[in-house]
Formats: C-alpha cells, structure tokens, sequence
C-alpha cells in the first residue's frame, strides 16, 4: 500500500488541532456576546453603575437620617 502525499498527511495530523482551536475561539466569541446588555455594556459595566447608584443613594439616605436626627435634638430640647 502506498503512502498517502505529504499534504494528506499534513492535513491529517492537524486536522484535530484546528478543529480544537476553531471550538475554543467559537465559544469564548459565543460567552463574550451573552455576557453584554441589549445596549452593549458588559455585565460588569451594569454592576459597576448599580453599586455606584446603590452608594450614592445609601449617602443621600444617611444625610436625611443625620438631617432628621439633629431636629429632633433640637426638638427635645425645646421645653
């Protein structure tokens, strides 16, 4: 039986390997795309502006604690 050419052979032997990369590129491309926002932020992004938002309110809220308690302070001291 003959030898197959060496380009046959090439092909072969890397055939495996290529497909392996072409799989891992197609996957990662595929987690990339699910992991954005209709409006392209990235998953991060969203959480990164919500924590923001949640610590900006969070010190508006204290304020109107400290705000509130200092009236009544001034309250009770009233006779």
């Amino acid at each position: 039986m003959d030898e197959a050419p060496w380009y046959v052979m090439l092909i072969i032997s890397w055939l495996p390997f290529l497909v392996l990369i072409g799989t891992a590129i197609w996957v990662a491309r595929t987690i990339r795309a699910g992991s954005q926002t209709k409006d392209g932020r990235s998953l991060a992004q969203v959480l990164d502006d919500h924590a923001r938002e949640l610590r900006r309110s969070n010190d508006l809220f204290e304020q109107a604690i400290k705000s509130q308690q200092r009236r009544l302070e001034v309250l009770e001291q009233k006779p």
